[in-house]
């Protein structure tokens, strides 16, 4: 008989209640957690065919969370981290870091206080093409074309293959095959695609006041304290650009947030819009030679001592609380990397 997802939170609940996780993880060689988020808002149902609610945690939500991470656990950062793993310093017992991907306002107007509140210094990673000039994601776009169309089918460009946009689960599955395509594009040609699907789904794009990050609000977060880091220029797969497409994200989206910023800029993200994997060794090898320091990928593990510095696990943040501690504290004794990821989008 399955197992109710009721009987399971009652289950790690008790767990936790008796110290097991926690006894556990005394066991487990040191380590760091980094958590992984997107969005924080008052009333994350607003931007459901925006920014999608599954990647927005509500600020209630994420004030508790960022509590129990500075009252349980050890928040660190980046820099910490990478001392780690140089050798050149130890992290504290239950060390957790905290990131967000893509740079939406709200993270510096939401999500910056609470961290505040709580003494915790996060890395925010940037899709530079998206800041300060009105426009949105390409991922963004595409979600709200699927969500709000007109039109009531889609043919899939190249293979010809026709969804029906009369319910949910249709527009959700033609907004995959979309993004499995735009994935596999950088700039001009994404912004081609996407607009060549709003134009045959008779979809007006989505307003673009107050979801994305100026640059004054990305140099806030820099002035308080927090890394801020490139997430790419135009969002793509990373794995699966050309080189030269690849290498001109890591460089352009650096040079333009050091401009910014008039400080290196050390911390890269792999954006995961789809398709698996989202990094290889030889784009590993490319944010070397870009001159970053560090690179988080969406592989769920633990950070550990001798861990490849440009190939960083996170674990994404779930938002039930019991679900929340339970995966953070297992995640602590996990043994090594188990290969799964988690798109963005």
């Amino acid at each position: 008989m399955a197992i109710s997802s009721v009987s399971k939170r009652w289950l790690k609940r008790a767990l936790m209640t008796a110290g097991a996780a926690r006894l556990a993880g005394r066991f487990a060689p040191p380590s760091a957690v980094i958590l992984a988020y997107h969005s924080v808002r008052d009333h994350p149902e607003t931007c459901a065919d925006t920014i999608g609610v599954n990647n927005i945690h509500s600020t209630a939500v994420f004030t508790r969370q960022m509590e129990l991470v500075a009252r349980a656990f050890h928040p660190v950062t980046l820099e910490d981290i990478l001392l780690f793993l140089t050798g050149e310093g130890e992290l504290p017992p239950r060390a957790v870091a905290v990131t967000f991907d893509d740079g939406y306002a709200d993270n510096c107007e939401i999500a910056a206080p609470v961290l505040e509140r709580f003494g915790i210094r996060g890395a925010f990673y940037v899709t530079v093409d998206a800041i300060g000039n009105g426009s949105l994601p390409w991922f963004i776009r595409l979600r709200h074309a699927f969500w709000t169309p007109r039109q009531k089918q889609w043919r899939e460009p190249g293979n010809g293959r026709v969804f029906t946009l009369s319910d949910s689960d249709g527009q959700r599955a033609a907004f995959l095959a979309a993004c499995d395509q735009c994935a596999r594009l950088v700039g001009d040609a994404q912004a081609q695609l996407v607009r060549s699907i709003e134009d045959e789904l008779k979809a007006a794009p989505p307003a673009a006041g107050g979801i994305m990050m100026n640059w004054d609000q990305v140099r806030r977060l820099h002035a308080a304290g927090h890394v801020v880091g490139s997430h790419t220029l135009s969002h793509p797969n990373m794995a699966y650009v050309t080189e030269e497409e690849a290498r001109h994200e890591f460089v352009e989206s650096k040079r333009r947030l050091e401009t910014q910023l008039g400080t290196a800029v050390r911390h890269f993200s792999y954006p995961h819009p789809a398709l698996n994997p989202n990094y290889t060794q030889r784009t590993a090898a490319m944010s070397r030679e870009a001159g970053f320091a560090s690179g988080v990928t969406t592989v769920s593990a633990p950070v550990r001592r001798g861990q490849d510095a440009w190939l960083l696990p996170r674990i994404y943040t779930l938002n039930h609380p019991i679900d929340f501690r339970w995966h953070l504290e297992r995640s602590f004794f996990q043994h090594g990397q188990n290969g799964a990821h988690s798109c963005d989008i």
